[in-house]
């Protein structure tokens, strides 16, 4: 079964947010806003769930360095995290 225009046309947002954000055209914060948009317009679908789950370990990252006070230079750790959520997000949006 093929997905409606309107499903692909968010895929395709999505993973041109996350292009964005690794050639560092986008910050963090929009990022995560962009991905919090499109999994509430996939609500109740399995592929909204899964953007759902992907963009609360980023939230949770941003949230503890905006804490902290470490938003222009995130630890190694957090840096690490995103990415390889980064690569699961771009894995699920093939």
């Amino acid at each position: 079964m093929s997905e409606s225009p309107n499903v692909q046309w968010l895929r395709e947002g999505v993973r041109q947010s996350i292009q964005k954000y690794r050639a560092g055209g986008i910050a963090l914060r929009i990022l995560i806003d962009d991905l919090d948009s499109v999994s509430s317009d996939l609500e109740g679908s399995p592929l909204g769930e899964d953007l759902r789950s992907h963009w609360w370990v980023l939230e949770e990252i941003y949230a503890v360095a905006l804490d902290r006070g470490d938003l222009q230079e995130l630890p190694r750790d957090d840096g690490l995290a995103i990415e390889e959520t980064l690569d699961a997000l771009e894995r699920l949006l093939r």
